[in-house]
């Protein structure tokens, strides 16, 4: 006969010390049980003053939040790999691209450059170095990147008219 399912003391809000606690022993790699992770629970629930609980609540709902229980089923479940990569090929997004903004106009004209002397760095740290030189530019030299991007943008709405 299956055992009735225990509830927990201190109710549904224990549950992140809970989940607080396994990530603890899992990371010492100390080999307690669940029942043991649940006593230790309850203890430190009991010994927590108000303050303290309602900022475990409020860690609570928004770890919740963050990863809803409630798992939407795909409408492809079930359907062979093959099959289902033939109907994902067929869906086409009709969203029009949107004209560059002055960084990338600014990024497009000096990461060549960039890349030809420092061929070792990734393109992390090129994009950083490209960061660092944009926030150096004089605001002359960025409105001229400023002034391009706003003829991108009407070039684009005319062409929508």
């Amino acid at each position: 006969m299956a055992r009735p399912a225990r509830k927990l003391q201190g109710g549904k809000h224990t549950t992140y010390l809970f989940y607080i606690s396994i990530k603890a022993a899992k990371a010492s790699r100390d080999p307690a049980t669940s029942r043991e992770i649940s006593k230790k629970c309850s203890e430190i629930w009991k010994a927590m003053s108000k303050e303290e609980r309602r900022k475990h609540e409020e860690m609570a709902k928004h770890h919740k939040t963050k990863r809803p229980k409630e798992r939407t089923s795909s409408p492809l479940r079930g359907v062979r790999k093959r099959q289902r990569g033939q109907q994902s090929k067929r869906v086409t997004f009709s969203r029009a691209k949107q004209p560059l903004p002055p960084f990338f106009l600014f990024m497009a004209q000096h990461r060549p450059q960039l890349q030809k002397s420092n061929p070792h760095w990734t393109v992390v740290e090129t994009v950083k170095k490209l960061g660092k030189m944009w926030h150096k530019q004089p605001e002359e030299d960025k409105e001229m990147y400023k002034e391009q991007a706003a003829r991108l943008r009407r070039k684009k709405q005319k062409r929508k008219a």
